[in-house]
């Protein structure tokens, strides 16, 4: 009957999860499910110094939407290397022949004026549609803007010619096929409508280029960070509890676990990046450096957990498994679609987003193996090993089994 009792409080047990699973979960999908873009920092370049550029930099810097945040660069070479360390998402461009080309449509060889849109695609897909979008609507809101302008500008001198006729044309008299002159005077000539409508047109560059990895960094993460998971179960089970017939025996079975991370990492990365071509169709421009990436992060991934189960027994595993869910955001959505907790406190730390960012930069960026991102995963697989050979040593070797 006490057995029972006790099996019957089982029952609670869902009960118990919903409240706790809900506290951790929810907060982990917070930022996508409350995606509000904010201030993305997009470049702004005016080489124009004509009347009409510095109207149009000042109109863009104080009328822009909340979305977007221009920071002004001197040059599109200083824009480009900003681009280059990811601290801005695209670029407005205003060409130093802007306001001239503006002009020459109200002449008889009219040239439309065009602005550059950079669009920095290897910072994130996702910052980069939505940037493109907010850059096309504002090349939209300038010409609405600026047509309105032209219009004005041609129908005050319209109504100035109006009034200049009157007289001669009222001189003629009322049946004089000059009388309805005036009204049939047009503002815009037909054959300039079109430009009047659109007097500014946008082009499109694209830099850092994704092609069809855009989505890479989501494709490589599962069977990099669950196979670096179960690499660090299978090390610590094997070696938990186990006895030594002598110190030699130890010190080679911890020497083993000490390398085993990294053939599991080689393995690991190159069976990925090859699943990839094969599968996903990916193409590489450089397949090996791709995998012997995946390979570092897989290293770093197994020596943290490994060494974390070691110091803090089996049940820490739960925190690598949470860690997941709490980086997918960090993942697919620039810093800046983030909730400012979430962004502050929490991505800057997270391995899974050290190792997305890494690989955007071998990718599409510098395209060195060994870069920022790298490097840090580097010191953590040193870290980890330090501290896994101090758990070694301080440890009391257990009797051999008789």
């Amino acid at each position: 009957m006490k057995k029972m009792r006790n099996a019957n409080r089982l029952f609670v047990v869902p009960i118990i999860a919903a409240f706790i699973l809900g506290l951790i979960f929810m907060p982990a999908v917070l930022p996508m499910v409350k995606m509000h873009p904010k201030q993305l920092p997009i470049g702004l370049v005016v080489d124009d110094e004509g009347e009409m550029g510095t109207k149009l930099a000042d109109a863009l810097q104080t009328n822009a939407p909340e979305l977007v945040n221009f920071t002004s660069f001197d040059t599109v070479d200083d824009m480009k290397a900003a681009m280059d360390e990811r601290e801005v998402y695209g670029g407005f461009v205003v060409p130093a022949d802007f306001s001239n080309k503006v002009m020459t449509l109200q002449t008889d060889d009219p040239e439309k004026a065009t602005v550059q849109l950079y669009i920095n695609e290897g910072a994130n897909p996702q910052a980069a549609t939505i940037v493109q979008t907010a850059l096309m609507n504002i090349v939209t809101m300038l010409n609405a803007q600026l047509s309105t302008q032209m219009l004005m500008a041609v129908q005050e001198k319209v109504e100035t010619m109006k009034k200049q006729l009157a007289p001669v044309l009222q001189a003629q008299g009322a049946n004089s096929p000059f009388a309805q002159m005036g009204e049939m005077l047009s503002p815009i000539p037909p054959s300039k409508v079109q430009d009047f409508a659109n007097p500014i047109q946008s082009e499109v560059i694209k830099v850092h280029e994704t092609g069809n990895l855009s989505n890479a960094p989501i494709a490589y993460l599962m069977i990099t960070w669950f196979t670096s998971l179960i690499g660090a179960v299978v090390l610590y089970v094997v070696g938990n509890n186990r006895s030594f017939a002598s110190k030699t025996d130890k010190w080679k079975f911890h020497a083993l676990q000490s390398i085993m991370p990294f053939v599991y990492a080689l393995v690991v990365g190159y069976v990925a990046t090859w699943y990839s071509t094969w599968i996903l169709d990916f193409e590489l421009e450089h397949f090996n450096r791709v995998a012997l990436y995946l390979a570092i992060c897989v290293a770093a991934f197994i020596l943290m957990i490994f060494t974390t189960l070691r110091w803090l027994k089996f049940p820490s595993i739960i925190i690598f498994i949470i860690l997941m869910f709490f980086s997918m955001s960090a993942v697919q959505l620039p810093p800046e679609m983030m909730p400012a907790f979430y962004r502050d406190y929490i991505i800057s730390w997270l391995p899974i987003r050290i190792y997305a960012d890494g690989l955007r930069e071998v990718l599409f960026f510098s395209k060195d193996l060994i870069n920022h991102y790298s490097v840090i995963l580097i010191w953590i697989m040193v870290i980890a090993l330090v501290l896994l050979w101090v758990k070694n040593i301080v440890e009391k070797p257990k009797a051999t089994e008789s």
